[in-house]
């Protein structure tokens, strides 16, 4: 079964274009023309609205008013239609509102939790990489938006038949885990009963000050050259310290609902020899080069002139190299990417072992490659999204470009870098660097503002009495504090930046995660106080529906497939974060200004509010909320 709103754009399209087909036959407009003019028009003009005529009208030589009446005039009539009209060189229609509602009514009871959703993926392989967080710190505020994002899009596209890859790099031979080695061998690096990944954070800041006496520069940078041999001390100190990292990290994932299917080690990477064959084909096909001479001499570089028409970011005349592989052998992080890329994409198969490390909550197993284990069908993706900073903008366009030049256009265009801005709380941005992930009197860290979240909503979830089980409350209070921090991160577009508020986030009244759990939960009283039973209503309570706020919350529930669509099509959660506000603002002026249980429209006002509830929980889902039934 379709989207019922889709399927009433679809007729109302096709209508309009069989009347310029006879009455002007050399129009040149096609369907796609008339698709794209439907818009939806203020209430009082109708449900539906087209601007083709005013285009045609161009063409015809005559008025909009003229050619949108004369297209009208022409249109068969349909049972889905009961009005159509000429208003201001737009067409406008006006749906059957018993006959829109049973189909809407029709096509949720169908479809249950998985309405809304729709085949546009065909299964097509996405791989989706978050948060890719260096294993030597706790997720701050900043890398929880990044999972969230990953986790949020993954959902979005799986609703929409993509087979998705949850996967996260995790870099174990980055400087910094060189310097976390170097620094183990001069403090006391017992962790005992902390959570490992705060208490590396906390070592990491120490060293980070140590690290300017004496030869630590030339003892990091030999440690860094070691770490690289799989047989050497330092190897395998890189790969403990930062499994037991990232674990701690998961457990922070875990406690959001947040999961993966894959980790793909750098050290795995680099035994591979995933760099070397990568640099090799872009060599070979001359996406890259290597001087003779010059001040990048014996480098590995791109050269700018040659994609300067690929993006306005490579237009600077004054840049014509840059830089992949540096004189000393040591690669950039572009250089490594364009490697990683060409596994995720199938260029490379890189040959990696994998191993079970875990069952997760969710009850999919988490794997990791290593040394041992067996050959699994990761990587090889038809799409590529990568969940990164909007700082790393550039970078992301020369791995494109440099594909590009490899010939492989298809794949390139196929990479997809959805870019999010900063977080914050009061001011400032986040650097493990500086330590200020630790903050000014209390840690920014995702676990930290989930415990304050916790705390919040169980104040408040205490005052409710709905509640009577204080193991509930306590219960409760944990999914509304998820709810309030996700969606406050995900209502806003990833490029913009999000300041986070407490004000907001846990406001009751609208706009927010609680809110929006409350709407489902009072949904659910009503419900229950009106001895629901769900069933097929009969054709003749369809007519109870009227042209309020019933008939609007009618049709914004048959939106929500072409909702999700959309969202999936631009990596987008804040498109679904929208309709979840416009749905329960709706349901709000419906349920306010409508008796539901005290009416002779009882069935049918009932049976609207339980389709509300299955379409509130499934967008709700996509976000990674889940609903509860008291509040």
């Amino acid at each position: 079964m379709g989207s019922p709103s889709e399927e009433l754009k679809l007729w109302f399209a096709t209508a309009i274009e069989s009347v310029i087909s006879i009455a002007y036959p050399d129009s040149g407009i096609d369907s796609q023309q008339v698709l794209n003019s439907i818009s939806t028009p203020k209430k009082e003009f109708g449900d539906i609205s087209s601007s083709i005529a005013i285009r045609l009208s161009k063409i015809a030589k005559k008025s909009p008013k003229d050619v949108a009446a004369e297209i009208v005039a022409g249109i068969q009539k349909s049972e889905m239609i009961k009005d159509l009209n000429e208003a201001g060189g737009y067409i406008n229609a006006s749906f059957n509102e018993p006959e829109y509602s049973k189909r809407v009514f029709d096509a949720v009871n169908s479809l249950n939790d998985r309405y809304g959703s729709s085949d546009i993926g065909k299964g097509d392989k996405v791989l989706v990489e978050f948060p890719a967080v260096n294993p030597n710190k706790p997720w701050h505020i900043g890398h929880l938006r990044n999972a969230l994002l990953g986790d949020s899009i993954s959902n979005i596209l799986e609703f929409c038949s993509y087979k998705v890859e949850r996967e996260d790099y995790i870099d174990d031979l980055g400087l910094q885990i060189a310097e976390i080695a170097w620094g183990q061998r001069k403090l006391d690096f017992d962790s005992k009963d902390a959570k490992f990944d705060q208490w590396l954070g906390e070592q990491y800041v120490k060293i980070n000050k140590m690290m300017e006496e004496g030869n630590a520069k030339a003892e990091i940078s030999d440690i860094l050259k070691r770490m690289e041999d799989p047989g050497t001390d330092e190897a395998r100190l890189s790969r403990e310290l930062s499994f037991k990292c990232v674990m701690a990290q998961y457990a922070t994932a875990d406690s959001y609902g947040i999961y993966h299917d894959v980790m793909i080690w750098e050290s795995d990477i680099v035994q591979a020899r995933l760099l070397e064959r990568a640099l090799k084909i872009g060599l070979d096909k001359g996406a890259l080069e290597k001087p003779t001479s010059g001040k990048n001499a014996g480098c590995v570089i791109v050269n700018l002139d040659k994609v300067r028409s690929f993006s306005k970011a490579f237009e600077n005349p004054n840049e014509h190299e840059k830089v992949m592989v540096r004189s000393d052998g040591t690669a950039t992080y572009v250089a490594k990417d364009f490697a990683f890329h060409m596994w995720k994409l199938g260029i490379i198969d890189a040959g990696f072992k994998y191993s079970k490390i875990s069952m997760q909550k969710n009850r999919e197993p988490l794997y990791s490659t290593g040394s041992s284990g067996e050959k699994l069908g990761f990587g090889n993706a038809d799409i590529v999204v990568n969940i990164i900073g909007s700082a790393q903008k550039y970078p992301q366009l020369i791995l494109k470009a440099i594909l590009s030049l490899a010939g492989y256009a298809k794949e390139s265009a196929n990479i997809v870098h959805v870019a999010y801005g900063e977080v914050s709380i009061d001011s400032g941005s986040l650097s493990g660097r500086s330590g200020r992930w630790l903050g000014e009197g209390k840690a920014y860290t995702a676990d930290v503002l989930l415990s304050e979240a916790r705390s919040k909503s169980l104040e408040a979830t205490k005052k409710s009495k709905k509640i009577d089980d204080i193991d509930r409350v306590v219960e409760i209070s944990t999914e509304i504090g998820k709810a309030a921090i996700k969606f406050e991160y995900l209502r806003v577009s990833p490029e913009k930046p999000v300041v986070f508020s407490w004000s907001t986030a846990l406001n009751f009244e609208g706009n927010s995660g609680p809110y929006c759990m409350y709407s489902y939960a009072r949904a659910g009283r009503i419900l229950r106080k009106g001895g629901y039973k769900s069933g097929k209503l009969g054709a003749g309570l369809y007519a109870k529906v009227t042209r309020g706020n019933d008939f609007e919350l009618v049709k914004l529930i048959g939106r929500a497939e072409e909702v999700v669509k959309k969202a999936a099509a631009e990596y987008s959660t804040n498109i679904i974060a929208d309709y979840i506000v416009d749905l329960t603002a709706t349901f709000s002026k419906f349920y306010e200004s409508m008796q539901v249980i005290n009416s002779n429209a009882k069935d049918f006002r009932m049976e609207l509010v339980h389709i509300y509830m299955v379409t509130l929980s499934n967008m709700l889902m996509l976000l990674g909320i889940r609903t509860v039934e008291e509040m």
